[in-house]
């Protein structure tokens, strides 16, 4: 593709419109479009051609030829989001989320009773600060008046912890830590952080027959260096004779990354991936053409509805090149492959290019692709089906729903408040001509009020789910996640 200076060259590269509304008579239209060569149109492309000349000539509120060109890109992008959103356009490389530094006060979270449950910490401003399962319930930021986060909407709460930029400004949080409040209060700044790419959640002991457990966050950065640097040092201080590899929640990251790490584990000749673009040509491919680096006598994976990309490249790679046994629920299925196009203005494009496929395993049941010959499957729209199913899809109920933001509920929202009930209380409630959401709100807050010893009204004076309900109904339905997963955990423990 032409550099963006020479693009000025018309009847040689030029933006073609997908689209020109009639917001254009308002003097508000933007242009959507691609480049492509002049000559190789037929008369439809002509005609988008024309367009953008015409509008750049001639458009009363300006012809900023810069401005045409962003805004077509993002058009043409935003086009092809609906069937396909992995493709999209940022300004900068930056935008794109590639990154596992940032800038922040360095821990993700839930929201929780209220306040926000501290879910993942990160290595910087939190660091032996914070710990996994603390709960924050409100802060004091420099000067300002204590924020107490129970009186206030969830977007409310997120929009006031980022109104701070600085590194100098003091942030005093109440923190409560297996349910006592930790005095005093914990004081942190904004700085630099990097997601943690890997947490250790088994260390190897005679107790569990020297099982080691890693979770594996992300595959961006390079997790593969972390979980080779983990296990070597448990390997040094004990035996590791089985090692399981949580990837639930990892939505994925670099094919290299799922790569890499299969190679540390799979027997050599194992065919671990492929790119076949549309015209089905095969772009990549990657083969583990070595011995592998451990040979630990057992493996599992834990996988769940958001294991995706990347992390179903390495678990296909697993099930393949070694025992590896896997268990939980369907992953998500995202068996396609993106590009990056950055422009020289640093604006970046990512694309789809391919589908990606992965290796069979010997005698292959799933979706009865052993009865084919090639040895490659595509899960895309699909999704790894475990070895091991648990017996409860949990996933949901880690999902908010702030009920307090409208008397107009809509319909998924109530579906989901039912499913959550049923879920929570193993119920098998259905709404009918005389049992509607209402209702099932009012059993929500007879069963919490019951349980914590409250007296929690179910709606406030507009008619509206309390906030104090709402909030106990999100604990509830995360504690319930936190269990199953628990649960799920020590299955793949004891198996």
């Amino acid at each position: 593709m032409k550099e963006k200076k020479e693009l000025t060259k018309v009847k040689k590269v030029a933006i073609v419109s997908s689209v020109i509304t009639g917001v254009l008579a308002l003097a508000t239209g933007i242009v959507t479009g691609y480049y492509i060569y002049y000559g190789q149109v037929g008369s439809e492309g002509r005609k988008l051609i024309e367009s953008y000349e015409l509008l750049k000539d001639n458009w009363l509120y300006g012809n900023e030829e810069e401005y045409l060109l962003d805004n077509a890109t993002t058009g043409l992008v935003k086009g092809v989001a609906s069937t396909d959103p992995y493709t999209f356009y940022t300004k900068t490389q930056a935008e794109q989320g590639l990154s596992t530094d940032g800038n922040g006060l360095g821990f993700s979270s839930h929201f929780y009773d209220g306040g926000i449950y501290i879910t993942e910490v990160h290595d910087g401003p939190s660091t032996g600060k914070l710990k996994i399962g603390d709960v924050i319930y409100g802060v004091t930021i420099g000067d300002n008046d204590y924020y107490d986060f129970t009186t206030h909407k969830y977007s409310d709460v997120s929009a006031y912890l980022a109104s701070v930029s600085d590194t100098t400004t003091v942030y005093q949080f109440k923190v409560v830590r297996d349910g006592v409040e930790i005095t005093p209060s914990i004081s942190m700044t904004r700085g630099k952080y990097s997601q943690s790419l890997i947490d250790v959640t088994v260390s190897p002991s005679s107790s569990n027959d020297f099982t080691l457990g890693i979770k594996i966050n992300t595959f961006l950065g390079n997790p593969t260096s972390a979980l080779d640097q983990t296990i070597s040092y448990y390997q040094k201080q004990t035996t590791v004779n089985k090692l399981i590899l949580d990837l639930r929640g990892n939505g994925g990251g670099l094919v290299d990354q799922a790569s890499s790490m299969a190679k540390l584990f799979v027997k050599k000749g194992t065919f671990i991936y492929s790119l076949v673009d549309k015209n089905g040509k095969t772009v990549e491919s990657k083969t583990q053409n070595y011995d592998p680096t451990y040979s630990i006598p057992n493996y599992s994976l834990i996988i769940d509805e958001n294991t995706a990309s990347a992390s179903e490249i390495f678990t296909l790679a697993m099930r393949a090149g070694t025992n590896a046994k896997v268990y939980g629920l369907k992953s998500y299925g995202k068996g396609i492959a993106q590009q990056f196009k950055t422009f020289s203005d640093g604006s970046t494009i990512r694309y789809t290019y391919a589908y990606v496929y992965g290796p069979e395993r010997d005698n292959e049941t799933m979706y009865d692709e052993g009865s084919d010959a090639d040895k490659t499957m595509c899960i895309h729209g699909k999704g790894i089906i475990p070895d091991y199913t648990f017996t409860t899809d949990y996933v949901s109920l880690q999902n908010v729903y702030d009920y307090t933001q409208s008397l107009a509920v809509s319909e998924n929202g109530m579906n989901y408040l039912l499913n959550t009930y049923n879920d929570i209380y193993s119920d098998t409630k259905t709404y009918n001509a005389s049992y509607h959401f209402t209702d099932l709100v009012s059993d929500f807050a007879d069963k919490i009020n019951t349980k914590y010893s409250l007296s929690i009204a179910a709606f406030d004076d507009t008619g509206i789910v309390s906030k104090k309900l709402n909030d106990k109904i999100v604990k509830e339905s995360y504690d319930k996640y936190l269990k199953y997963y628990s649960v799920l955990t020590n299955e793949v423990i004891g198996a």
